[in-house]
């Protein structure tokens, strides 16, 4: 009843579609009853989220100890597998402070 009375109300609040991408996104484990919620931009001022090869990708990076954790799927064509490898980073704070440097527009 209460997920019904939720929806009642997220359709007929007009502010609603504003919010629509604060919904998070519901995971479960596939072995397992845990579940995960996930909202958009979320942010921390504790790790760093890269992603590259299209997000097959993913390193995720702990500013306090520059630890990495990256997980990398490799599919199709390929048999599925996934890899992950344990790291650690240099200089996570300063470079990331750089790359906001560079992001900032100077004048022509």
């Amino acid at each position: 009843m209460s997920t019904l009375l939720l929806y009642v109300l997220l359709l007929t609040n007009p502010s609603s579609a504003q919010h629509s991408s604060s919904l998070p996104l519901k995971c479960k484990l596939l072995h397992s009853e845990d579940t995960f919620g996930f909202i958009k931009n979320n942010s921390s001022d504790q790790f760093v989220i890269l992603q590259n090869f299209k997000g097959r990708a993913v390193a995720q990076i702990d500013l306090k100890t520059e630890e990495l954790i990256r997980t990398t799927y490799i599919g199709k064509p390929y048999e599925p597998k996934y890899q992950i490898l344990l790291g650690k980073c240099d200089s996570v704070q300063h470079t990331l402070n750089m790359w906001q440097l560079n992001a900032v527009p100077y004048d022509q």
